[in-house]
């Protein structure tokens, strides 16, 4: 089981259910030196930001379940590259495997994408004050 950091809609329970039924969560993780952001693709992405962080979840994916979110991040169509990023969490730093989109210009979200993440932030329970401070804008 190789450990997996989401930060945009995998952090909805539903979502990450069907995509990856074999996942196990982890717990809350928080990698340091990134900012969250929304591309100009409409999905979310993380780009290195010394001073910021972005709060997530940790799951432990089978290899199949893996293979599953590579085809629905679509690697190999370029969309998201794998990383594997230090991740702090409750067992402390983990690599773990992160999904990054190449592009970094910030865009606005996909229509449809609102309440995936809107979903994915209740199941999270994220900390009210990063919710505000990075993902406000897209609550609108």
């Amino acid at each position: 089981m190789k450990p997996y950091f989401a930060y945009g809609s995998d952090l909805w329970l539903q979502q990450m259910k069907a995509r990856c039924p074999d996942h196990r969560i982890m717990g809350s993780g928080i990698l340091t030196g990134y900012r969250w952001i929304i591309t100009s693709r409409g999905y979310a992405s993380v780009v290195r930001s010394v001073s910021d962080l972005v709060f997530g979840v940790v799951y432990a994916l089978s290899e199949a379940d893996q293979e599953r979110l590579d085809v629905c991040e679509e690697i190999w169509e370029g969309s998201y590259r794998k990383e594997l990023l230090p991740v702090e969490t409750e067992r402390g730093k983990l690599s773990c495997l992160v999904y990054v989109d190449p592009l970094q210009e910030e865009g606005t979200p996909k229509k449809e994408y609102v309440e995936r993440i809107k979903n994915g932030i209740r199941d999270a329970r994220l900390p009210s004050l990063y919710v505000e401070r990075y993902l406000s804008g897209i609550m609108i």
